[in-house]
C-alpha cells in the first residue's frame, strides 16, 4: 500500500491510534480543544457535526499559515495533508447515552441496555490541505464525510452484573457506559455491523473512502 496523504489524527483516542496503526497508516496525532455542543439532535447527524467540529479546528491552525516547514518537507512527495476526526455516540431510540457522570448513572444507563438492542454510531470528516506555491500556504482541496451505524444486541443482565462491571472502572469513561473491546464485551450478545465502529472508528469504510480518492494506492 501506497500512502499518498501526510494524515493528522485529530483525536486523543487510543482506540483510534491503534486502529490507524492496524491498518498500516502512518500518521500524526494533533488534537483540539474545540467545545463540543451541536444544534443537531439525531445521533447520526451529532455525530458527524461534532467530527467536523474538531477537524475544522485542527485544520485551521494550518490554512493559510506558511510556517509549517517540516511539512513542507513531508508534502514534497505527497498531494496533501488529510486531517481526519471522529466522534461516536451511544444511542437508545434516538436518545443518546453519553459517558456515566458517576456509577450510579452508568448502572442507571447499562440497566437501559440489558437484553435490548441499541445503536452506535460513529462520524468521520476529513479535510485535505494541499501546498500553494503561489501563496505559499496550505489551502483546502478536498472534504468529505460520512456516519457509520452498528446494531449492538445486549444479553440479559441483573443489577449485580452491572455492578460488578462497574467496580472494574472500564465504564466510568465510555459512552453507554461500556467498551466492547475490554470487559464490557461479555455483555454483548452480538451485533449487526462494524465492529471497529463499536470500538469507535469504522476502519474499513475509510479505508475504501481513501482509496476511491486514491489518498491510497494498493
Amino acid at each position: 500500500m501506497k500512502q499518498n496523504v501526510v494524515i493528522i489524527l485529530a483525536s486523543g483516542s487510543p482506540r483510534r491510534r491503534e486502529l490507524l496503526t492496524q491498518a498500516g497508516l502512518e500518521f500524526q496525532v494533533i488534537t483540539s480543544d474545540v467545545e463540543e455542543k451541536t444544534q443537531f439532535t439525531k445521533p447520526w447527524d451529532v455525530v458527524l457535526d461534532l467530527a467536523k467540529q474538531k477537524c475544522d479546528a485542527v485544520a485551521a491552525g494550518f490554512v493559510g499559515d506558511s510556517n509549517y516547514e517540516t511539512l513542507k518537507l513531508l508534502l514534497a512527495e505527497n498531494t496533501g495533508i488529510l486531517i481526519v476526526s471522529a466522534d461516536t455516540v451511544v444511542s437508545m431510540d434516538e436518545t443518546i447515552l453519553g459517558k456515566p457522570a458517576d456509577a450510579k448513572d452508568a448502572l442507571r444507563s447499562l440497566m437501559s441496555l440489558s437484553g435490548r438492542q441499541h445503536e452506535v454510531y460513529t462520524g468521520v470528516y476529513c479535510k485535505v490541505l494541499q501546498y500553494s506555491s503561489f501563496q505559499d500556504a496550505l489551502l483546502e482541496a478536498d472534504s468529505f464525510g460520512f456516519s457509520s451505524k452498528t446494531e449492538v444486541n445486549m444479553y440479559p443482565f441483573d443489577e449485580y452484573e452491572a455492578l460488578d462491571y462497574i467496580a472494574t472502572g472500564e465504564p466510568m469513561d465510555k459512552a453507554g457506559s461500556y467498551g466492547i473491546q475490554g470487559i464490557g464485551e461479555r455483555l454483548v450478545e452480538s451485533i449487526n455491523g462494524d465492529y471497529n465502529n463499536v470500538v469507535g472508528f469504522p476502519l474499513s469504510r475509510f479505508m475504501k473512502e481513501l482509496a476511491e480518492r486514491e489518498y491510497i494506492v494498493y
